[in-house]
């Protein structure tokens, strides 16, 4: 069951949360370690509800959430209780000193599935194919978030700036290499951007540009 309400954005010291505005134990029927899903606006991440007491929580944005969704005023939130939370950045064998590759080159890849946009990024900048990129992410079609993008990214070693620059159909230049979010009629759309241009079939207008953000490459 999902659950969703108008939150606000608070900030305590140098941490940020927005309070759940209903008792979870009574609403959701759960107790102690909560576990959710979260999305607010178009930006979905997981997490574990902070407990602050009598069944009242908070959910914790982290500093790449906060870039992601570019606001602290009121924000459209909803969660759904999940089992237990994925963890891509555990046991990898990668750093940002020892990455997966210096990415000197590039390679397109081409998928044939529908709603694989953010791993086929993730693919091109590893030189992995989709398949080990979806089982690695534990994604499948059409669920890929800015949150596990990050991660996936953190757990290969890739460097990227850590803010999030927002175009909003303006007029840019791109950095050498990026992975764009893209306005889309269903869901908002990654794309990787090397070098001058998008690597797939489409050609994007700044006008389709929500944001970017930069990968480090030599």
């Amino acid at each position: 069951m999902t659950h969703a309400f108008i939150g606000k954005i608070i900030k305590q010291g140098n941490r940020h949360f927005i309070a759940v505005p209903f008792n979870v134990w009574e609403t959701c029927g759960q107790k102690g370690n909560v576990q959710v899903q979260v999305t607010i606006d178009n930006c979905v991440f997981e997490c574990k509800l902070v407990p602050k007491g009598k069944g009242f929580y908070y959910i914790p944005i982290t500093k790449s959430i906060l870039t992601a969704i570019d606001r602290e005023t009121n924000v459209d939130v909803s969660f759904r209780i999940i089992t237990g939370l994925t963890r891509i950045r555990q046991n990898s064998p990668y750093t940002k000193e020892n990455p997966i590759q210096t990415m000197k080159t590039i390679q397109k890849i081409a998928y044939p599935k529908a709603g694989y946009c953010g791993q086929q990024c993730i693919a091109m900048l590893t030189g992995l194919r989709v398949e080990d990129i979806v089982e690695i992410m534990h994604a499948k079609a059409w669920q890929c978030s800015f949150s596990k993008l990050v991660e996936t990214l953190d757990y290969f070693g890739i460097s990227y700036e850590d803010k999030v620059m927002y175009t909003r159909g303006k007029p840019v230049e791109l950095p050498k290499c990026c992975i764009v979010t893209i306005r889309d009629e269903r869901i908002n759309h990654f794309a990787l951007y090397y070098k001058g241009e998008f690597y797939e079939d489409t050609t994007y207008e700044a006008s389709d540009i929500i944001s970017y953000l930069k990968i480090n490459v030599e």
